[in-house]
């Protein structure tokens, strides 16, 4: 075996990312806050009124419930009365606080202000990952560099604080049909992003390696075999898994290619 190359690309801590991502989050407020008219005109022409509250939200909720329910359900004529006589009796109120909430400055409003926090927390989380176009290249889009063999492109993106550069002597492409590799970045996405969020939480390393990494590189390892990589690697010492490296103290992405023994 000869390994020929081997690379750990780590998430980035929660303080590196540039204070310019602030214009996302103010960018989604506007955004949202200026469907606001075009959300109640909508609204106001499907349901304009009482009657056709019963007929659009009452009438059409009820049958679609006395479906889910079933008629063979032992309480099923005490439910639908239930539903029949109280939901009607809410068409002024629905109306009234509906056309309110979408005033200026309203609850529709007010909402999207309170909420702004926690949509740039799973931003942040985004950002650490994957990254953007203008600013960040994540652990994610190198490591699709790497699986696509392009040495040369990651080394124009790789950062020596984030990501760990073992063994660099050749690239090859890791698997024999590009289409494997969609499968392989949606895996990694979708666990590192878990362990930042674990990261953020408090979490400690064993926690997130029983809890996440550990089925996390059962999946990856189920790719890394001879059917699917590239001929020329030996699966037996290649690999693509999600680990802590020592050297940068980070989570990341660690892949490795080896060739056989010749």
């Amino acid at each position: 075996m000869a390994e020929i190359y081997n690379v750990h690309l780590g998430v980035l801590n929660l303080g590196e990312l540039p204070s310019e991502i602030s214009e996302i989050g103010d960018d989604w407020e506007t955004t949202f806050k200026g469907k606001r008219q075009k959300i109640i005109t909508n609204l106001q022409r499907v349901v304009p009124d009482e009657s056709a509250y019963n007929e659009v939200i009452v009438k059409r909720s009820n049958e679609g419930y006395a479906e889910f329910v079933s008629p063979t359900h032992p309480d099923y004529n005490k439910i639908m009365l239930k539903r029949k006589v109280k939901m009607p009796a809410r068409a002024s109120d629905y109306i009234t606080h509906r056309n309110e909430a979408f005033q200026e400055g309203g609850a529709f409003e007010q909402g999207i202000t309170d909420n702004k926090d926690a949509f740039m927390n799973n931003v942040k989380v985004i950002l650490r990952v994957v990254g953007d176009k203008d600013k960040i290249v994540g652990a994610i889009p190198k490591a699709q560099l790497i699986l696509l063999g392009k040495k040369a492109l990651f080394e124009e993106v790789k950062n020596d604080t984030y990501d760990h550069v073992i063994t660099s002597t050749e690239l090859k492409p890791f698997f024999k049909y590009r289409r494997t590799i969609a499968t392989i970045v949606a895996t990694l996405n979708y666990y590192l992003s878990y362990v930042v969020y674990a990261i953020d939480a408090g979490y400690d390393d064993t926690w997130i390696e029983n809890n996440i990494v550990n089925d996390a590189n059962a999946e990856l390892a189920s790719y890394v075999n001879a059917n699917l990589i590239n001929p020329d690697l030996d699966p037996a010492n290649s690999k693509i898994e999600i680990s802590k490296d020592a050297t940068t103290g980070r989570w990341g992405i660690h892949i490795v290619e080896a060739t056989p023994e010749a």
